[in-house]
């Protein structure tokens, strides 16, 4: 099982995967360094991270990503997390490929449980790919109406006020 955690202090060397940030953080006070991916559940994570053991559902993977968009998101009170599970990995993610044709990888991880007692409580972990900069800040979406579409549908599933975001690229 894959585990993602966010590191706030230096970049551990084991991790499988390492993003560092692009334009810092958002919706978080405290520092973010980057985020380390694990592959393997043995590995002994260091000091100085916030880690969640995750379920990976790949929506798609169309090529290689120069930019990832990695939001750590929370749902409503009044879902259960198997309701925010259902519909993020049933619902959002058959909106996302109409409406987001310019993400050309995007990766569901659906915190299973934290592996560090002082983690921000989450209920997913989104990895949402692009091939440019230019197609994160100008591209994200088909159209205003699709713009329009996914945002009222995040509603449903997201507390948007809650939760943080990284774009990011790997190290």
């Amino acid at each position: 099982m894959k585990v993602i955690a966010a590191v706030l202090g230096t970049p551990p060397s084991a991790a499988d995967l390492l993003y560092v940030p692009v334009e810092g953080v958002s919706g978080r006070a405290d520092p973010v360094t980057a985020i380390a991916v694990y592959r393997s559940d043995d590995t002994p994570l260091p000091e100085g991270v916030e880690a969640y053991r995750v379920d990976e559902q790949v929506q798609w993977d169309r090529g290689d990503a120069v930019v990832t968009r990695i939001s750590f998101v929370r749902r409503p009170r009044e879902l259960t997390h198997e309701d925010f599970a259902f519909h993020w990995t049933q619902v959002h993610a058959p909106l996302a490929r109409r409406h987001h044709p310019r993400i050309c990888r995007y990766v569901q991880n659906v915190v299973v449980h934290k592996l560090t007692p002082d983690a921000p409580d989450v209920d997913g972990i989104a990895e949402l790919g692009f091939a440019s900069l230019d197609d994160f800040r100008e591209r994200m979406y088909d159209s205003p109406e699709g713009q329009r579409i996914i945002a009222a549908d995040v509603r449903e599933f997201i507390d948007v006020t809650a939760g943080w975001r990284m774009l990011a690229r790997r190290a």
